[in-house]
């Protein structure tokens, strides 16, 4: 039987028998390991490392590439500027005149409203690459860029806004040493508030005051962190009427400028521009030592939006000087009351402007608020507005234009009146048919009349009297005769063709042909200025009498305008020299009638004559002449019935039917002469006027455009009156008048009633101002 043994050495596979469990465990969970998601995770951060720092180190060397490269730096030869204003910089010129400024560059940026284009260019301007910049020139004699100043101008290169005033670039090649802005052509807000002109109103003024806070707000988030010389003269103002902020940041730049003042930057323009600037900052040192802080822009910004709503300067209207000014403020007189501009002109402002200029003008800069707290104040002034200067003015415009309609009517009322009273003093100079193609541009031809009559008179003994007259009492004599027979001659078909001192010329027959009727019209006016002037009473002498010798002749004469400056319209031929003699071989108050004449008279009828017999005259020899010695009473109220039918019942019965169909029009009418369904603006009685002596009287414009029917209606067209000379409703003359009327039969016989009996009198000669065209109207 076999022995069993226990403890008998195996043979095991491999370096001993099986162990109960794997070493790894069954599933190998004993032997996880982290290894490579270590070794990755350590590649990856040493990558992102470098990732990082490689891009730090890009950045850094862009950075230092961009400032190396100076983008910011412009070449003063690229700069097109005028030969005078390289020399003198700040040379005063218009922008009209300005070399470099299109028109088209003028008519598009300009106000035509305030008439911006022809102010005064203050800053040098020069055009780079195509548009024009503002330069600014900076006196140091060198500049040595520095990394600090590198920094500072690649900032100030970068920083965009609508309210900054973008920079462009800086020359840096002596001994143009300059900076280069955007060119703001509505100058700075300081020029606008001096200038009287400009109205702002509310609009305007919110507008503003919320262009500068929006500015200050992103200079202070900016890397900049203030401005340092926030006033007036620095907020531009471009073509769009948006404000923009300038002369900020450049430190550096400008450090070791030279300050000593020339012609133009006085010292007290210095003191002004100080009184911008904090207490504080004052105390601290020039601003070359300390540029600014955020609290001092606050300030500074209390101190422009006070002028801008005063419009007085930054302390108001005060006695003491710019340089008292400062001395007050440094070193007030009570420290719990420092020196702030005075809040009276304010008293009708925004009470939220009052606070805020208070709370601004704090001398502890601590005490003050940051501009976006002044900005939720200062929210009211904004209410019910746009946001944008323009959306304000296009709300403006759509208001105006529901009005445009009214508004062209009255323009276009008072245009109408003013031509007609040019047109009326025209023709009181000219015919009105001469005129009338002198306004067309037409040439104004001779014409050759086959049948006129003459009229010449003048003052017997005028030579001695002026001799013994004043020059002054010459001319008040000449005045008040001539008013006189002017008068007159308004009421007949004739055209005063000049006076020459004493001497008097009438013309009947032209340039409007009226048959034989020209020697009636001449003989009757002649009559009836022979009776006013034996009451006629000389100012001056009143005891004198005034002895008148007339001389009248019919016959062909040639007529045209004679001149450029002051056209006169003239007469030629022998009747002229004729009816010249007739007047100077006359007797003194007597019409003496030459032959031709009379025949014409004779064919008429109603004239009565006396046979002088043979006259010699010179270049004629004997000529058988008359004395016109009178008219029959009804031949004359036959001839001026006629003419008062000839000359005012057509236009009074054209005027009559224009009214009626006026008022009887159907439907709507358009809304430009909605205004006057009646009667037309103004009556008869405007030719009146109680203002000053002497002085041209016009018509109603509605009434001249009805009495075109003949140009010798005076009356109708203008008047000479004096101040004491009232003329009333009634037409009578007021008992004032007596100095001018007393010397002129004729005026006085205008305050009288309608006589009786037919005479020659003044008021039995109707036209478009006497009482029976009125009389005919009314009816």
């Amino acid at each position: 039987m076999e022995e069993i043994r226990l403890f008998d050495t195996i043979d095991w596979v491999g370096s001993g028998p099986p162990v109960a469990e794997p070493r790894c465990g069954f599933r190998g969970e004993k032997c996880i390991s982290y290894t490579g998601e270590i070794t990755g995770g350590i590649a990856g951060g040493a990558l992102l490392l470098l990732g990082v720092v490689s891009l730090v180190l890009y950045r850094n060397w862009r950075y230092e590439q961009e400032l190396d490269s100076l983008l910011w730096k412009v070449d003063f030869r690229e700069i097109q500027m005028h030969e005078n204003e390289k020399e003198t910089v700040g040379q005063k010129m218009t922008r009209t005149t300005h070399p470099l400024i299109r028109t088209s560059q003028v008519s598009l940026s300009s106000n035509p409203d305030l008439d911006f284009r022809y102010s005064t260019i203050f800053t040098p301007i020069g055009l780079y690459k195509g548009q024009l910049y503002a330069i600014k020139k900076v006196k140091k004699k060198s500049i040595d860029i520095t990394r600090e100043m590198k920094k500072e101008l690649k900032l100030l290169r970068d920083m965009r806004h609508d309210n900054l005033n973008a920079f462009i670039g800086a020359c840096t090649d002596p001994p143009n040493i300059c900076i280069i802005t955007d060119y703001c052509n509505r100058g700075s807000l300081k020029d606008v508030l001096e200038n009287e002109d400009v109205k702002l109103d509310n609009m305007f003024t919110a507008s503003m005051v919320a262009d500068i806070l929006r500015g200050m707000i992103y200079l202070h988030e900016s890397p900049l962190r203030f401005h340092g010389s926030l006033r007036t003269s620095n907020c531009l103002i471009d073509s769009r009427w948006v404000v923009k902020l300038s002369d900020f940041g450049l430190f550096a730049f400008k450090q070791g400028s030279e300050e000593v003042p020339d012609e133009k930057e006085k010292l007290e323009e210095k003191c002004q521009k100080l009184l911008y600037r904090a207490p504080e900052l004052l105390r601290a040192g020039p601003t070359a030592t300390v540029p600014g802080t955020p609290k001092g822009d606050v300030y500074s910004f209390g101190i422009v939006l006070y002028e801008i709503f005063t419009r007085r300067g930054p302390f108001g209207e005060i006695e003491c000087t710019p340089m008292e000014c400062l001395k007050r403020v440094l070193n007030p007189l009570d420290p719990n009351t420092p020196f702030r501009p005075a809040i009276q002109p304010l008293e009708t402002s925004f009470d939220c402007v009052r606070e805020c200029l208070k709370e601004c003008w704090s001398e502890r800069p601590e005490d003050r608020p940051d501009f976006k707290a002044i900005r939720n104040k200062l929210r009211v002034l904004r209410k019910g507005m746009r946001p944008n200067i323009f959306d304000n003015m296009m709300a403006m415009m759509e208001k105006y234009a529901n009005n445009l309609e009214q508004l062209v009517d009255e323009r276009t009322d008072q245009l109408q009146e003013e031509k007609k009273k040019t047109e009326a003093l025209l023709l009181e100079m000219l015919p009105r048919p001469v005129a009338e193609q002198l306004k067309r541009g037409h040439k104004v031809e001779a014409e050759s009349y086959d049948l006129v009559t003459i009229y010449f008179s003048d003052i017997v003994g005028f030579t001695s009297m002026s001799a013994e007259s004043t020059p002054l009492q010459v001319v008040d004599f000449l005045n008040d005769l001539y008013t006189c027979f002017d008068s007159i001659i308004g009421h007949y078909d004739v055209y005063k063709v000049e006076t020459i001192g004493d001497a008097y010329m009438v013309v009947s027959g032209l340039p409007i042909r009226n048959g034989l009727i020209h020697a009636a019209e001449i003989a009757s006016m002649s009559l009836q200025l022979l009776e006013a002037v034996a009451e006629f009473k000389i100012r001056h002498r009143p005891n004198d009498r005034l002895y008148l010798r007339i001389g009248i002749h019919s016959g062909p004469v040639c007529a045209g305008v004679v001149g450029l400056k002051m056209p006169r319209y003239c007469l030629f031929g022998d009747t002229v020299n004729t009816a010249s003699r007739m007047e100077s071989t006359g007797q003194p108050l007597k019409i003496h009638c030459s032959l031709q004449t009379k025949e014409i008279l004779d064919s008429l009828g109603g004239y009565h004559f006396q046979e002088r017999g043979l006259v010699p005259m010179k270049g004629k020899g004997d000529q058988r002449t008359f004395w016109l010695v009178g008219e029959d009473p009804d031949a004359r109220a036959r001839r001026t019935k006629e003419r008062t039918e000839r000359r005012g019942s057509r236009a009074l019965n054209k005027y009559l039917g224009m009214l009626k169909s006026v008022t009887n029009l159907p439907g709507v009418r358009s809304s430009l002469k909605s205004r006057s369904l009646g009667l037309p603006r103004g009556s008869l009685p405007r030719s009146s006027s109680l203002e000053s002596p002497k002085r041209l009287r016009f018509a109603s414009g509605a009434m001249l455009e009805q009495h075109r029917y003949h140009r010798y209606s005076d009356d109708a067209l203008m008047e000479v009156i004096s101040d004491s000379s009232i003329r009333r409703s009634d037409y009578s003359i007021s008992d004032g008048a007596e100095d001018i009327t007393a010397s002129c039969p004729c005026i006085e016989h205008l305050g009288m009633s309608q006589p009786q009996e037919p005479a020659y009198l003044l008021t039995n000669c109707p036209t478009v101002t006497t009482p029976l065209l009125n009389n005919s109207i009314a009816t």
